[in-house]
């Protein structure tokens, strides 16, 4: 006379097996979640698109030129947006790859302007 019961052994496998194959769908969706991870961080790369040259000034703000197939733009981007200021030509481009020390030398002048001005103000209202 057959029963409908489950013998102890038989529910033991089954139970068994769900917890294995549980185990295993959890480390497939994790490997997938790195390589997808890895892959999207980089982004996709792309020879008529590119950043050519950034000037932060801002952690989250700066001055970029940007390639656009042959034609060449400053944009001004934030982490949240960005927008094209104007298209370059291509001799101010070929001008401005030039200049990186000058800029950088530029910049730090203004910032240390800026420092010795406030020294100034604070040697001003110690008096």
């Amino acid at each position: 006379m057959p029963t409908d019961y489950a013998t102890p052994s038989s529910n033991l496998v089954n139970v068994s097996f769900w917890f294995v194959a549980i185990i295993l769908l959890i480390i497939l969706l994790v490997v997938f979640y790195y390589i997808l991870a890895k892959t999207l961080k980089k982004g996709p790369k792309s020879k008529e698109v590119k950043m050519v040259k950034k000037y932060y000034l801002d952690r989250n703000l700066y001055v970029g030129v940007l390639k656009v197939f042959k034609e060449y733009y400053i944009i001004l981007a934030t982490s949240n947006s960005s927008e094209i200021i104007r298209k370059l030509e291509e001799d101010e481009v070929q001008e401005i790859m030039n200049e990186h020390p000058k800029f950088l030398e530029t910049f730090s002048n203004i910032l240390k302007k800026d420092k010795n001005s406030r020294g100034r103000e604070e040697e001003k209202s110690e008096k």
